[in-house]
């Protein structure tokens, strides 16, 4: 019964996850997902929800085009040099191995910038930004490593084994520093979703983090499954259960980056949080609340970045070539 009930949740959130922010999705300028009509006009998906953070989006200028993101910042020489090499680095808690994905920057003694991908800590790919790890390792000289992580939905799995998951794979490569050369004391994490929330407990967790960059985080546990999987969201809130330990207030506070500041000591790294006005997935107000609690930790090097009108989806709007050229100009100067 217990096996048959987790397939079930699983099942779920599988059909949840594809429909919001699949890749294949057609989107506006402002990272909205816009759904085709028979009559082939368009309607933004999730219309009310938007305006309740933004006003009317179908007010917007161009609301209602078809737009896709172009990043400027891929260097085609490096997408076309550099092979990734995939490495088991432990077993998870149901014995299945974990991986991380390798891009050597081909110089000895280099920076490393760990990638934690989104995914709402149940779905998504550590190979992901394949053409961006592959920039910062081959222009820029960065060794990046992708990390695979625990899924929430799978038995025995809570956020405290996602969360040392994420340690444990950081712990792996800088014990093996000059099999890998890089240097352990020039580290830095990004991601996105739950990737910015699992980078940011990273980079508080390690005392030699140099750089974060957040991209639309989770930091605020409790804020966020408000707005992500509210108790009205029958089954969506029910997959979560185990992962957040019956929803435990106490348990979420523990892993939550906003709360977790006041255990965490020689945090001394350059941040950047990146975040969108009509963000409905995680809410808004996460990044604010994160800043706010590293600067009373006396974390002061910490800049907001703050869209106007776009949603969770900041790499296919507008705005995502600025994200991603700030993050490569973050980890270039700090690492």
């Amino acid at each position: 019964m217990k096996s048959l009930r987790i397939l079930l949740y699983a099942l779920i959130a599988f059909t949840f996850f594809l429909l919001p922010d699949r890749a294949a999705a057609i989107g506006n300028r402002y990272g909205m997902t816009l759904v085709k009509g028979s009559d082939g006009s368009y309607t933004i998906r999730d219309a009310k929800k938007i305006e309740a953070l933004i006003g009317d989006p179908y007010r917007l200028p161009k609301a209602l085009v078809p737009y896709e993101s172009k990043i400027s910042v891929y260097d085609q020489a490096s997408v076309d040099k550099i092979v990734p090499e995939d490495i088991v680095y432990k077993k998870s808690v149901t014995g299945q191995d974990l991986h991380l994905v390798l891009y050597r920057s081909g110089k000895s003694n280099s920076p490393v910038a760990f990638y934690i991908h989104g995914g709402a800590w149940a779905r998504g790919s550590y190979k992901g930004l394949s053409a961006f790890c592959k920039t910062l390792a081959g222009k820029y000289g960065i060794t990046v490593v992708g990390i695979q992580y625990s899924f929430a939905g799978n038995p025995g799995v809570r956020m405290e084994t996602t969360v040392g998951d994420c340690y444990d794979a950081v712990e792996y490569v800088l014990s093996r520093s000059k099999e890998f050369g890089i240097d352990p004391e020039r580290i830095g994490f990004w991601g996105g979703s739950a990737g910015g929330h699992l980078s940011a407990c990273c980079a508080m967790h390690f005392p030699q983090t140099k750089a974060l960059a957040g991209w639309y985080g989770a930091y605020d546990l409790q804020y966020t499954m408000g707005f992500y999987a509210p108790e009205s969201d029958v089954e969506r809130h029910k997959f979560y259960d185990e992962f957040f330990n019956d929803w435990s207030p106490e348990y979420m506070d523990r892993f939550s980056p906003a709360k977790m500041v006041d255990s965490c000591s020689n945090m001394s790294f350059k941040a950047i949080l990146f975040v969108g006005t009509a963000d409905i997935t995680a809410g808004p107000d996460n990044a604010p609340i994160y800043r706010k609690a590293l600067a009373g930790a006396g974390v002061k090097n910490v800049k907001l970045r703050t869209y106007k009108y776009v949603t969770h989806s900041i790499g296919a709007s507008f705005a995502g070539d600025d994200m991603y050229s700030k993050t490569l100009r973050l980890f270039v100067k700090e690492l």
